[in-house]
């Protein structure tokens, strides 16, 4: 099939398309068919898309707060101080979701804020890199003067070591002395009289067991609450926006919350697997589980 395909183009299948632009193949299917895309059937049956193009689509598409983190080479959370300090500043796109425009994180990797934190990166990496470099020195080499030093410590070496030894058998020695006199039997006082003192009779004490109580941590439930004249929320595979699509939730749906991952919730759906709603569509509520 390759070699019917033109030589002068770097063509790929669909899948292959999908897969290059972390979408599934209904949305390159449907972008094709919506003028987004332009395939071309070489063989007359298949569809197959221009490599060049699919570079140019992707390139002029906003990232996601994790894409943008790692083309940064930071943490989303870093990500996020940024934007909370004003030095990056990211959009809205259809769905409500921060994505962040190419062109604006270029020039943050070209500004002085970043040159300076990429400058003291490389100063101590660089630091690091030489004192690991630093080769032993060996006992031959060593001055005359840390070879005095050495030898004249080596009495007070020892003494510290003697001194050592002997609290050792001291302590040793007592303690077996406390335990020859914790052995010996004691003698039993004699009864002098049949009758006892009330006061001396000690009460028994009994063992009260309490019955162990289990504790139950709190499950953390999610409700959809759309704001935006939305009928509808997408509930998505994986934590970005051209993630493929799992289904929707409607306002006042409730779904069990597991984790959260940049500005995503991961969750368990009815099905018993995971998805990934938006958290700008999410309000939080614990509720404690009785048995």
């Amino acid at each position: 099939m390759s070699d019917r395909l033109p030589k002068q183009k770097k063509l790929v299948s669909i899948s292959q398309a999908a897969k290059f632009l972390g979408v599934s193949i209904d949305t390159v299917r449907r972008w094709d068919n919506s003028g987004v895309l332009n395939s071309e059937r070489p063989d007359g049956k298949n569809r197959y898309f221009s490599l060049d193009e699919l570079e140019k689509h992707k390139s002029s598409q906003p990232l996601s707060i994790s894409e943008a983190a790692k083309k940064l080479g930071i943490s989303p959370t870093t990500l996020r101080r940024l934007e909370a300090r004003g030095i990056l500043k990211p959009e809205r796109n259809n769905a409500g979701e921060r994505v962040y425009d190419r062109d604006s994180l270029e020039e943050f990797l070209n500004s002085d804020y970043s040159l300076r934190q990429k400058q003291v990166k490389k100063i101590v990496q660089q630091a690091e890199q030489e004192e690991k470099e630093l080769p032993a020195q060996p006992f031959e080499e060593m001055p005359l003067d840390s070879h005095l030093k050495l030898l004249q410590r080596i009495p007070e070496l020892l003494a510290s070591a003697v001194i050592f030894l002997l609290l050792v058998a001291i302590g040793v020695t007592n303690i077996q002395v406390s335990t020859i006199k914790g052995s010996q039997p004691t003698s039993s006082p004699s009864v002098l009289s049949g009758r006892t003192d009330p006061a001396q009779i000690e009460p028994e004490q009994t063992e009260v067991s309490t019955a162990s109580t289990e504790v139950f941590e709190p499950k953390v439930t999610l409700t959809v609450k759309i704001d935006d004249g939305s009928s509808s929320v997408n509930i998505r595979q994986k934590p970005t926006t051209y993630s493929e699509k799992l289904g929707k939730a409607k306002d006042g749906d409730r779904f069990e919350f597991l984790s959260l991952d940049s500005d995503w919730y991961e969750v368990k759906l009815a099905d018993g697997s995971n998805g990934f709603i938006s958290e700008n569509y999410l309000v939080k509520e614990e509720e404690t589980t009785n048995d």
